[in-house]
């Protein structure tokens, strides 16, 4: 007895072609195809205009540099105005205060405070009640480890007021000096 072969087919349709399939991946990598090309073209276009962008907003380049000797007198004044604001910013306008608030004001007035911040000089012009007062203001000014160089600089009996006030100037220097 003879055995009869048995037909397998693992893949019936396989040989036979599906061409509305073919046709549909081909279709498919020709649009895949475009739109890559189309995506470069894109960032071309991006990188070119990144580039344009960079290029206006880069500063513009000085005419000429001012020979080494020479400097305008134009950058010379703001280069002063820039450092006068530099030593005011950095001056210790809250030690100075503080230093004039701590000493024994009961007797003595303020009448001017006159700070000059580039030679970190302090002058200061005060009304005392009697000598005794003044001479006390100013030993608590010479006192104060904010202040260095505190002195005298004048001193004059108001005869024509009321109860002979001593009007003095005094003298005074902050920080290190340069």
């Amino acid at each position: 007895m003879k055995l009869a072969a048995l037909p397998f087919d693992f893949a019936p349709r396989a040989g036979r072609g599906a061409p509305l399939a073919h046709a549909l991946v081909q279709g498919l990598a020709a649009i895949l195809a475009w739109q890559g090309f189309d995506l470069v073209g894109a960032y071309a276009a991006r990188q070119r205009e990144a580039e344009t962008l960079t290029r206006l907003a880069a500063p513009a380049r000085p005419a000429a540099p001012a020979p080494a000797g020479r400097i305008d007198p134009a950058d010379a004044a703001r280069l002063r105005s820039a450092r006068q604001i530099a030593q005011t910013l950095a001056t210790p306008w809250s030690d100075l205060i503080a230093s004039l608030e701590e000493a024994p004001q009961d007797a003595v007035a303020l009448i001017a405070v006159e700070p000059s911040v580039s030679k970190q000089t302090l002058r200061l012009t005060a009304e005392a009640r009697d000598p005794k007062a003044m001479l006390a203001y100013l030993a608590a000014l010479q006192a104060d480890r904010r202040l260095s160089g505190v002195m005298l600089v004048s001193h004059q009996v108001q005869v024509q007021a009321p109860g002979t006030p001593v009007r003095f100037r005094v003298q005074a220097t902050w920080g290190t000096r340069s």
